[in-house]
């Protein structure tokens, strides 16, 4: 009973020890100690009391061995950790010597940059100074031209006064209307022989002119005189065109384009048979019947020839294209003859020629006419009027201005 009695103390104690958490899991000999209490407990205990108490022992080396993994996973990440720190390090290392090297490279173009500044400072310095000098020169010039535009714009003025007063005195000859007169009638011979290519007209108004200066009855007009007779010469030997009765002829045969006839195809056929009456004898029958058997059958089918091209009919809109385009080259003709060009004027009245003759009827009388006219029109030669200027001009300008045609060496000089 005693060793009962304390039997279940002592155990229970010991497993006590066992458990708690200050036990190191690596204490073998407290392992030791616990076996031989366990033997010697199982030697004086039952059967069922020595299960219920090896349990505890069990879980404890199960947590041993729980806690041995756990400290080898942390071994194992620290030394990850460490590995991981070592190749940040060594990176670090490879950018901060990478910097320094793009630090010096950066240096160095520092330096050459200001090198080169300080070079194209000293070139824009040079340019400045040289740029000064210049505007200086410059200035120097304006001033100069301005002295001298001023002084020119003077010596314009006292000229101008100059001129009025001789006009003044000019005009108070009696002789000053008449000049002026005839100086009007020369610009407008001029006017009519370069603008209008009239040199019938031209003639005239110098004619008119001459007889102006011939009233002054002026001894000393008369090498005025005698640059109007050369001019009144020169003017009638000019070969010129008539351009505006030309122009007249033209439009009249644009008027009678409507009205003239297109080619058509000759259809009248003359009917050549014999319509000889059929005879009242009977002796005749054979005669009668081959006759009316011929009026039987040249009505079905009538055969004729033609040694000539046939050419389809043209439509009205192909009429009324045909009409415009020729009225088109007739007023391109009209265009060249304003403009003294004798190649497109040959060319737009042939081309009119060859269409009429192409598409309208040539047997008919207007297209006749109308084709004469073209042919007339194409022998038309155009020419430039070659003389530019009249030599009395300059003259009577001079005496309108100064009453006095002033002597030819005062000209020249």
């Amino acid at each position: 009973m005693e060793n009962n009695k304390k039997d279940p103390n002592s155990p229970a104690d010991k497993d006590e020890k066992v458990i708690s958490p200050t036990t190191a899991p690596t204490e073998k000999p407290a392992d030791t100690q616990e076996d031989s209490t366990v033997n010697k407990s199982t030697n004086d205990t039952p059967p069922k009391n020595t299960q219920t108490k090896s349990t505890p022992v069990n879980n404890n080396r199960r947590q041993a061995k729980k806690s041995s993994w756990w400290i080898r996973l942390g071994v194992l990440f620290s030394l990850i950790i460490a590995i991981i720190a070592i190749a940040a390090c060594y990176w670090l290392y490879l950018q901060l010597d990478k910097q320094d090297g793009n630090q010096s490279q950066f240096d160095k173009s520092i330096s050459e940059q200001a090198k080169k500044n300080q070079s194209l400072k000293y070139d824009l310095q040079q340019i400045s100074m040289d740029s000064n000098k210049r505007l200086t020169a410059l200035e120097k010039q304006q001033l100069n031209d301005t002295k001298a535009y001023s002084k020119l714009a003077e010596l314009q003025q006292s000229s101008k006064l100059l001129q009025e007063r001789v006009a003044v005195i000019a005009q108070r000859s009696p002789n000053h209307w008449m000049a002026s007169e005839a100086e009007y009638l020369v610009r407008m011979a001029g006017r009519k022989l370069w603008l209008e290519n009239d040199p019938q007209t031209a003639i005239g108004l110098l004619q008119s002119a001459d007889e102006r200066i011939s009233a002054m009855k002026d001894p000393a007009l008369t090498h005025l005189r005698k640059a109007l007779a050369d001019d009144i010469t020169r003017v009638k030997a000019l070969k010129t065109t008539d351009i505006t009765n030309t122009i007249f002829e033209l439009d009249t045969v644009i008027s009678q384009l409507t009205a003239l006839p297109l080619n058509r195809v000759n259809e009248d056929f003359a009917d050549k048979t014999d319509n000889q009456p059929i005879s009242d004898s009977v002796d005749d029958w054979q005669q009668n019947l081959a006759r009316t058997w011929h009026d039987l059958t040249d009505g079905f089918v009538t055969i004729r020839k033609r040694t000539t091209d046939l050419e389809p009919l043209l439509s009205p809109e192909q009429q009324w294209y045909l009409v415009e385009n020729i009225r088109n080259k007739l007023l391109q003709a009209q265009l060249a003859l304003y403009r003294f060009d004798q190649a497109n004027y040959k060319q737009s009245i042939a081309l009119a020629d060859k269409w009429l003759q192409q598409y309208f009827d040539v047997s008919d009388a207007k297209t006749k006419d109308t084709i004469e006219a073209l042919d007339k029109l194409a022998r038309v030669k155009i020419e430039k009027v070659t003389l530019n200027k009249f030599q009395a001009s300059p003259l009577l300008q001079q005496l309108v201005t100064y009453g006095e045609i002033m002597p030819v060496e005062e000209l020249t000089q």
